[in-house]
């Protein structure tokens, strides 16, 4: 029995990231997969595995977690507050349940099939919306996120993800594979106007000159992706929308002016910040229930009404994991968060496909606080075993 565990075990884990990202079709699949995962867990894991935990990285996020959860007991909202800690200590028991598998091949394949089924289910439905209304106008978010598989900010994250282990499994068998995952990944996320997955994969793209040894050829594929994204702003109107915010009728206005109009996240950082100076202990926080009310009020002051309302209807969080754990848990807080990423450039520099994650998730932090979510909270957990852990067992001709 033991023994089936064992074998079934890293498949089980795979599963469970594979659905992830279908939780709309599949409510409560991933919970179902996650409680096999905890009742396996002793079953499959051995004492010497528990060792893989023992990295700076990992006991400064421990830390982090433990001084998150002291703070709300002594100082925060208990019963409100416990939602998202629940949520940010769910990333770490998942960095736990990963220890009995220890290489990461097969959680980067399963990331690149789970992303090409989530973009053909999107797709299939980005169709019927058409054939049913005729239209294809996804500049707004609202319409488009109600289509898709996921919220348009996670799949286009999720397509980034995709092409990073698609470029960390090219070297081994399937290449042309991996390279096509590569353009089709580009393009939906073209398709379906992600501004921070264009933005990412064109740094990243580009990024891979100076990593790459052979670097005429990868500036060549540099230059086929940003010429791919230039067509793609000529025939897709919803780009240029995105970007330069002409959906509106405020064209005559500059791309300043048209930004802090239109961009919620302008609003949503101007009172983060005016709550930063005005209202925050720095040392404790808000907590993070105190820090949404804190917003909600800030909000109330917004000139237009029905913004206002819209905003206040939503009770936006910060969008950004660092003013977040600022304004909600304090300085220590963020000098914690801080360290994880500082301590990780600094082990992994050396190495595109690391990089490249810990680029991607921290950009990320920039504009989502993606522990206010389930799926936010898992897909960091994914993301640092990508980078903690190696793609192959060392030492074996694989590895070579």
């Amino acid at each position: 029995m033991k023994n089936i565990l064992k074998n079934i075990y890293p498949y089980l884990f795979c599963l469970f990231c594979f659905v992830l990202p279908l939780d709309k079709y599949a409510t409560a699949v991933p919970n179902i997969i996650l409680i096999l995962l905890l009742v396996s867990f002793p079953f499959v894991v051995k004492k010497n595995d528990f060792k893989k935990l023992v990295r700076t990285e990992v006991l400064v996020f421990s830390t982090l977690i433990a001084y998150i959860f002291i703070n709300m007991v002594l100082f925060q909202d208990y019963g409100s507050d416990i939602t998202v800690v629940k949520k940010i200590f769910s990333a770490f028991m998942l960095l736990i349940l990963y220890i009995p598998i220890g290489t990461t091949a097969k959680l980067n394949k399963t990331i690149i099939l789970s992303v090409l089924v989530c973009m053909v289910v999107s797709l299939l439905n980005v169709a019927k919306f058409y054939f049913e209304t005729g239209e294809f106008n996804f500049a707004d978010g609202g319409t488009i996120n109600d289509i898709l598989v996921i919220d348009r900010l996670y799949l286009g994250f999720l397509c980034v993800l995709s092409v990073i282990a698609s470029i960390g499994l090219i070297r081994n068998n399937h290449k042309l594979l991996y390279v096509i995952n590569i353009v089709l990944c580009i393009l939906f996320a073209l398709l379906i106007s992600s501004r921070i997955a264009i933005l990412l994969l064109l740094f990243l793209m580009m990024l891979l000159v100076f990593y790459s040894r052979n670097k005429k050829q990868y500036i060549f594929f540099f230059i086929g992706v940003f010429i791919i994204t230039i067509a793609a702003f000529k025939l897709n109107k919803n780009l240029g929308e995105r970007f330069f915010y002409t959906h509106n009728s405020e064209s005559k206005k500059s791309y300043v002016e048209l930004f802090m109009a239109w961009e919620p996240r302008v609003e949503i950082w101007g009172c983060s910040y005016k709550i930063l100076t005005n209202k925050t202990p720095l040392l404790l926080g808000n907590g993070f229930y105190g820090t949404k009310n804190e917003l909600v009020s800030c909000y109330k002051s917004i000139g237009k009404e029905d913004k206002r309302k819209y905003f206040i209807a939503q009770r936006f969080n910060p969008h950004n994991q660092f003013f977040d754990f600022l304004l909600s848990y304090g300085l220590i807080a963020l000098v914690l968060f801080l360290a994880i990423f500082s301590i990780l450039i600094t082990k992994y520099r050396n190495s595109y496909y690391k990089m490249a994650l810990i680029i991607t998730i921290m950009a990320f932090a920039f504009i989502e606080s993606y522990f206010q979510r389930q799926i936010g909270g898992y897909l960091f957990a994914i993301v640092f075993i990508l980078i903690i852990y190696p793609m192959y067992i060392p030492n074996t001709k694989q590895a070579k």
